[in-house]
């Protein structure tokens, strides 16, 4: 991946990272699979399952897309201490 390519990936992270709508529609599905979750049947095993996967991905998700945003002030960061 050229330069530019992966300062335009950086770029579109951080926005995303700090997008409103995007936040928000992430909290709206994490909340919805939390209770779910938390309001199933004893018996209903898979749903709780799959609300709790669902949740560890959206965190998943949360966390990759902040690292990916992170990454420029994280390299700049390393070379400093490179060139200590």
């Amino acid at each position: 991946m050229s330069t530019y390519e992966q300062e335009e990936l950086w770029r579109s992270a951080k926005a995303l990272v700090n997008d409103k709508a995007v936040q928000a529609v992430l909290q709206r599905l994490q909340d919805r699979n939390v209770a779910d979750w938390m309001g199933s049947s004893p018996e209903a095993s898979a749903k709780r399952d799959d609300a709790y996967h669902m949740v560890r991905a959206i965190a998943a998700f949360r966390d990759e897309l902040t690292a990916l945003a992170a990454e420029p002030s994280v390299m700049q960061f390393n070379r400093r201490l490179n060139r200590a």
